[in-house]
C-alpha cells in the first residue's frame, strides 16, 4: 500500500492531534513559544535534537519515527500506534495526560504521583 510521504510538520502534528494535544501544550512541554512550536508544525523551521528526542519521549515512538519519512512504505505514526493495544486502550484524554506527565521533570513526577495516591485514598 502507498503512503504519501509525511515531512516532519506534518507528523508533528498528526502526533499532538492523536494525543489531544493543543500547541500551547506541546511547546510548554518543551520550554518553547508557541510561536516556535507551530513553526516546527508548518515546516518553518526544524527542532534542535534535545527537542525532538523529547517529543519521541512525550509521544512514546522511536526518535527515528520522527524523521521524514524517506519511501511510500514508511510506517506511520496511526500504524506504530494499532501495534500497542495499550495506546488503543486508552481515551485521546488519558493520552494527553500521559503525555504531559512524561513531559514532567523527576520531582514534578513525584508530586504527581503523591496527588494521584491521596485521591485514590479519598476514593477508597
Amino acid at each position: 500500500m502507498l503512503r504519501n510521504k509525511k515531512s516532519l510538520g506534518e507528523k508533528l502534528r498528526e502526533l499532538r492531534e492523536s494525543y489531544n494535544l493543543t500547541q500551547s501544550q506541546v511547546a510548554e512541554a518543551l520550554n518553547l513559544d508557541r510561536s516556535t512550536y507551530t513553526n516546527y508544525e508548518l515546516n518553518k523551521t526544524s527542532p534542535s535534537l534535545d527537542s525532538l528526542v523529547k517529543l519521541a519521549h512525550i509521544y512514546n515512538v522511536p526518535k527515528v519515527m520522527l524523521l521524514p519519512d524517506d519511501d511510500d512504505n514508511a510506517l506511520t505514526f496511526r500504524d506504530y500506534a494499532r501495534t500497542d493495544s495499550l495506546v488503543q486502550t486508552l481515551s485521546k484524554e488519558e493520552r494527553g495526560l500521559i503525555a504531559m506527565y512524561r513531559a514532567l521533570d523527576k520531582d514534578e513526577k513525584a508530586l504527581m504521583r503523591e496527588q494521584i495516591e491521596k485521591l485514590a485514598k479519598k476514593e477508597s
